[in-house]
């Protein structure tokens, strides 16, 4: 069996470009089987896998100097909640670079000229990205709605931009295409909300025109004692809505945990509604069966659906 030789201490790293490699050790070692090519002209350790961030520093190796992460790329690197068909590998690395400059063509790369003012970008572990507030507005071509709201929920609650900040960036951002849905979205924003699905529950119902309710809401027993909090809250008409991720079903404990607080719940005479991710999928029942349940509570307004405006 051929002996490799080691590398060098300098190309020791989460990766190196080929040239690099190449002045150090001269070509035929980057042949050797424990390195791999995820983008041409970088080499990678074969053991480094093929997560978001190895993709991503890979690319950065070898991106043009005015070139940045931007779209759903720049939402997975600041953390931005996002639809799994919005996440990588699901959706290629996306690569913008000002409009005057040609922009990037790669394989699994998704290139982008765009109009950028230099505080429309940042740097994060290095990788120049879009800010927060430029990125959620970018994240309108390609999310709807509910999705945008509970992004910019979760951006205000984890304090990577304010409610002021991303309003300026809707209004400044060049594109008009989408400002609409953007400019709806803004008016949706709660970042009360403690979760990205009770965020997207939220805007799909206010979207419906049925009442808007109240993320975390405290729930007490006629005494004034502490019961629960809940997720989603029609406080005029005593209706709750639980969101239950899917370890709320295979972890036992706590589906018995769930069931006793259901219970606590409805002895003060609320009703509960759990809510999974089919029914966000397909929310056309569950809308139904909440404006009757609404309705048989007092709610006896129109149910005029909302739509966004240029």
């Amino acid at each position: 069996m051929t002996r490799r030789n080691p590398l060098p201490p300098a190309l020791r790293t989460y990766g190196f470009t080929v040239q690099e490699a190449v002045a150090l050790t001269g070509r035929g070692r980057l042949r050797a089987s424990d390195l791999r090519t995820l983008h041409r002209g970088v080499r990678m350790p074969s053991r480094a896998g093929d997560s978001f961030a190895v993709h991503t520093a890979s690319l950065a190796l070898v991106m043009p100097p005015a070139a940045f992460f931007c779209g759903t790329s720049a939402a997975e690197i600041h953390g931005i909640p996002l639809p799994p068909s919005a996440v990588f590998p699901s959706r290629g690395l996306e690569v913008g670079v000002p409009s005057e400059h040609r922009a990037l063509r790669r394989r699994g790369i998704i290139g982008r000229k765009l109009r950028v003012r230099e505080a429309d970008l940042t740097a994060v572990h290095g990788r120049l990205v879009t800010t927060p507030a430029r990125t959620w507005c970018d994240l309108a071509t390609s999310l709807d709605v509910p999705h945008l709201v509970a992004a910019g929920d979760w951006l205000i609650r984890a304090g990577a931009a304010t409610r002021a900040e991303l309003g300026d960036a809707v209004e400044d951002h060049p594109g008009r295409r989408f400002r609409g849905r953007l400019r709806l979205a803004l008016r949706l924003l709660d970042e009360r909300a403690e979760s990205p699905k009770e965020s997207e529950l939220r805007a799909i119902v206010v979207l419906a025109g049925l009442p808007v309710p109240t993320p975390q809401v405290v729930v007490s027993d006629e005494f004034g004692r502490f019961v629960a909090r809940g997720d989603l809250v029609f406080e005029d008409y005593g209706e709750v809505r639980e969101y239950q991720g899917d370890h709320h079903r295979t972890d036992r404990a706590q589906w018995r945990r769930d069931r006793t607080r259901e219970a606590e719940i409805e002895a003060t005479g609320r009703h509960v509604t759990e809510v999974t991710d089919d029914d966000l999928a397909h929310p056309e029942a569950l809308l139904r069966r909440l404006e009757a349940n609404l309705r048989r509570r007092g709610w006896d307004g129109p149910r005029t659906p909302m739509a966004p405006r240029p």
